[in-house]
């Protein structure tokens, strides 16, 4: 048998990586250039939580409040937070590469679209996150903050709060990994990382809860603005049934 596709599949392979390592490298560093200052960013904090005041979502406190009084909500809280995004991300990436082009097009494109206005939002109005708020506990440590690779905090824009990509582009992973599989269970626990990390970063400290909800509706907005030319030209290799939330993501345009 010819070797050529296997040199293909590998030649596309080392394209993907370079591609998606370039634009994480281009993402955290103009995150980082972007970064505004800390007086600005607690001032803009103030007012969005004034603003979920008044509209009923504060549920921050409260939420907080229960979990540090059973240390193994926070030890379940750190840990989705920690792993159930950067290396559930790159899981489903692979995943997708290897078993469905059209939606690895779609969750790499998502990526990249909404990581585009976020820099954007980041630049314009900068948040600082609940933990560095009167009242508020960050529950988790640096080092697992870093997934335990020790590289120095100023690196990171710390008042890059709202959106929460961490909920956003963990969901969208989810879903695209959902509509792989024939099976409602599957499908149901491949779902499951997105509404836990979006609960597990209020709990944490890492977000309020407006930073989830625009979170999650640039990243869905992006998902449905991409899906046209990312899955353009791809012949599905057999019908799959899927559940009402998920046909929007996966259905082709024709």
């Amino acid at each position: 048998m010819s070797a050529e596709p296997h040199r293909r599949s590998h030649t596309d392979a080392r394209r993907a990586t370079a591609v998606l390592l370039f634009a994480a490298a281009v993402y955290f560093a103009v995150r980082k250039l972007v970064e505004g200052s800390p007086a600005t960013a607690t001032r803009n904090a103030g007012r969005l939580l004034r603003f979920e005041q008044a509209t009923g979502v504060d549920v921050e406190h409260a939420l907080q409040r229960f979990t540090l009084d059973h240390a193994v909500l926070v030890d379940w809280s750190n840990h989705v937070y920690v792993w159930l995004h950067w290396p559930f991300l790159i899981f489903v990436l692979v995943v997708l590469f290897r078993r469905d082009r059209r939606a690895y097009r779609q969750l790499r494109d998502t990526l990249i679209a909404s990581g585009t206005l976020g820099l954007v939002i980041f630049a314009l109005f900068p948040v600082a996150p609940p933990r560095f708020m009167p009242g508020f506990v960050g529950t988790v440590s640096q080092a697992e903050r870093q997934h335990f690779i020790q590289y120095p905090a100023s690196w990171s824009n710390r008042v890059a709060s709202l959106p929460s990509f961490h909920a956003g582009w963990t969901l969208v992973a989810a879903i695209l990994l959902a509509t792989t599989f024939r099976s409602r269970f599957m499908k149901v626990i491949a779902f499951l990382p997105g509404p836990l990390v979006a609960v597990a970063v209020v709990i944490t400290g890492n977000h309020y809860v407006i930073d989830v909800l625009v979170g999650l509706a640039i990243t869905l907005v992006a998902l449905q603005i991409v899906s046209p030319r990312a899955t353009e030209g791809f012949v599905p290799e057999r019908p799959r049934a899927q559940p009402a939330f998920l046909q929007s993501a996966y259905r082709l345009r024709r």
